[in-house]
């Protein structure tokens, strides 16, 4: 009985907080985030609370406590193993990452949040609003293609579950792949999915919630801008959150130019504080293209089309190096969990990295002292880690550790060892080596390091590595002391470089 009752407690929490942010009425959910979290002692409610503050936050603009937030919920998830709250933080985290310039972890967690969202095994308006948090922020990343398909795994879970099918609309990621599309030239494709959409939604409008009818009236809106005009006629919605409120100003830029008013359109442009995210960067530019093309000003519409086709293609180029970097992220993933096999006992192994850890290594070396193999031992520190983590977060500063564990694992020869010793260090033990090719493996390390694209992960924080090195004799403890303070006396001629 008491378990029931805490379920129940659970979903009529989680059934308020949705009710407030479908209706863009984030601010009203952080006093009920903030209750819960004060009185709770139950990890899932806590945890719940935690990600709905964070998803108000966000929805407000309201960033800046984001990443201590993101990695408060993340240590708390660790002791539950909820795949939906694991999933939905992990969306969360993602918008939180792309907003905060980090598009290559953002990346990195809503692969994490699709893997778990795809272990759940309960029906429910939780499990539906789930893949609809991810496809929307898929949408926002500019993956259209994941955005579309966990929109109709969306649909398709609402229409299992029973549930009214306004619930299974995911309507940001309908409405920014069509737009998307007219962004890059296609206008025809862009009127005919915009056309579906309204015929699908049709029926369902006044089940809609407000967010969902904000995005609707916008693609709605958007055909008239492009000469094609519906007789479905939305209320405007106000009072709402700001991202919300971005999209109703881009409508209003619509309205204008279908009525020709380019100039009224234009002034509108011109009065946007900011770029807006939630349709694509591009389309406040290429709705100017559209009313300057109306003015007559063909030559400055034609620089508008040009604009859009460089934000559209920078867009497109970013997706494309992140799908790279994450294949190459994966390789040296794929690596260590074959390094994490090969040593089998999970008591020798590093969880977050995969790598060796400390008692590894000391089997490690004192097999070779044992067989008298000479070699050297290198330990390698991370360059202002501690920024990393106070500025974007511990979650990213795992990514980085992990990055760096990739780059061990990719560049030390076969038959030499790599280990994470804890925190931000790292050591290799390279048998039957000279010190002079030690010192050339850790060069090769150093430059691995540098070149890795860290700006999509921690912009603004440059990572590098200081390296020291010791012959491993008998006595592996003083071999580690020595390499640990030529490490140190690395990492000060670093310093003091202009």
């Amino acid at each position: 009985m008491v378990q029931l009752t805490a379920e129940r407690e659970l979903a009529d929490e989680w059934r308020s907080f949705r009710d407030l942010t479908c209706a863009g009425r984030s601010i009203e959910a952080l006093p009920l985030a903030d209750r819960v979290i004060a009185e709770s002692d139950d990890i899932r409610r806590t945890a719940q609370a935690l990600i709905e503050r964070a998803a108000a936050l966000y929805n407000l603009g309201l960033t800046t406590a984001l990443t201590s937030l993101v990695d408060e919920i993340s240590d708390i998830l660790r002791r539950t193993d909820d795949p939906r709250l694991i999933g939905v933080f992990h969306s969360v985290a993602g918008a939180v990452a792309f907003e905060r310039g980090s598009p290559a972890l953002a990346l990195m967690h809503l692969a994490t949040a699709e893997r778990s969202l795809r272990r759940m095994t309960e029906h429910s308006l939780a499990a539906v609003d789930a893949w609809h948090d991810l496809s929307a922020i898929y949408a926002q990343l500019g993956y259209f293609t994941e955005a579309l398909a966990t929109a109709r795994h969306c649909r398709l879970l609402c229409a299992e579950t029973g549930l009214p099918r306004a619930y299974g609309t995911a309507m940001i990621s309908y409405v920014g792949a069509a737009v998307h599309l007219d962004q890059r030239g296609d206008t025809t494709a862009c009127v005919n999915d915009l056309t579906a959409l309204v015929a699908y939604c049709r029926p369902i409008v006044g089940d809609l919630a407000v967010m969902q009818r904000v995005l609707l009236r916008y693609g709605v809106k958007r055909l008239a801008a492009l000469g094609q005009p519906t007789d479905l006629d939305i209320d405007r919605d106000d009072g709402i959150d700001p991202i919300l409120a971005d999209v109703n100003t881009l409508a209003d830029v619509c309205d204008a130019i279908a009525a020709r008013e380019p100039d009224k359109a234009i002034a509108l442009l011109d009065d946007i504080p900011q770029a807006i995210d939630a349709i694509g960067l591009a389309e406040p530019v290429r709705l100017r293209s559209i009313a300057l093309s109306q003015r007559g000003e063909h030559a400055a519409a034609l620089a508008a089309e040009r604009d859009v086709l460089r934000v559209v293609t920078a867009e497109e180029e970013q997706l494309r190096s992140l799908l790279a970097s994450g294949m190459s992220a994966r390789l040296d993933q794929d690596r260590l969990r074959r390094i994490a096999a090969h040593y089998a006992c999970q008591a020798t192994t590093d969880p977050l990295t995969g790598l060796p850890n400390r008692r590894r290594t000391e089997r490690f070396t004192a097999t070779l002292a044992r067989r008298h193999v000479d070699a050297v031992v290198g330990v390698l520190d991370l360059d202002g880690f501690k920024a990393v983590n106070d500025t974007h977060g511990h979650a990213c500063g795992d990514v980085v550790l992990q990055r760096v564990a990739g780059v061990l694992a990719r560049t030390v020869r076969h038959g030499d060892f790599a280990a994470r010793h804890g925190g931000d260090e790292f050591v290799v033990v390279l048998p039957r080596t000279t010190m002079a090719e030690a010192v050339d493996i850790g060069e090769r390390i150093r430059t691995a390091v540098a070149a890795e694209d860290w700006a999509t992960v921690i912009p603004g924080t440059p990572v590098g590595i200081s390296v020291g090195w010791a012959d491993l004799a008998d006595d592996a403890r003083s071999a580690f002391q020595i390499a640990d303070d030529a490490l140190y006396q690395d990492k000060g001629s670093h310093s003091a470089l202009p």
